[in-house]
């Protein structure tokens, strides 16, 4: 499906998304169509701080990786935890003693705290808890749980 180009006008975005085979395809409905355009078309338009704003929008169960990850990530756990989300801490650590001075730091209960012993354990809590978005710095553990994964990469 199409995305609006740079300088391209509403109405000439809109004539080609409505026009596209793609989008007439995956939504037959006309009404559908331009609803779903409108929406590409406004989220286009969105500055980078807007866009920001919007993935803290809704709060959710979050979760981060410890070493490497919340150690440099307080602010976005802040940010969370003050948005109203579930914010947890789950390493492959074998004890959670050593995370416990952050967690009380951010707020964080202890019953929210994980020592996993293992990268295995970690994915398989992240799953039960059902957690909407885990920070970690392996890309294994992020391309294992999927779309719910974002790489921390000291940003």
């Amino acid at each position: 499906m199409p995305s609006p180009k740079p300088n391209e006008q509403k109405e000439e975005y809109l004539q080609r998304f409505m026009g596209d085979s793609e989008s007439k395809s995956s939504f037959p409905d006309e009404s559908q169509r331009y609803a779903v355009c409108e929406s590409k078309w406004e989220e286009s338009k969105m500055s980078a701080l807007e866009k920001y704003n919007r993935a803290f929008a809704n709060p959710k169960r979050i979760s981060f990786d410890y070493d490497e990850t919340l150690t440099q990530a307080k602010e976005i756990a802040r940010r969370w935890i003050a948005k109203g989300a579930e914010v947890y801490i789950i390493s492959a650590r074998h004890d959670k003693q050593g995370m416990m001075k952050t967690a009380q730091e951010l707020g964080i209960p202890a019953s929210r705290v994980y020592a996993t012993g293992s990268n295995k354990s970690k994915i398989e809590i992240i799953q039960k808890l059902k957690i909407d978005k885990h920070y970690d710095n392996n890309p294994d553990v992020i391309k294992q749980i999927g779309v719910h994964g974002e790489l921390w990469i000291n940003k």
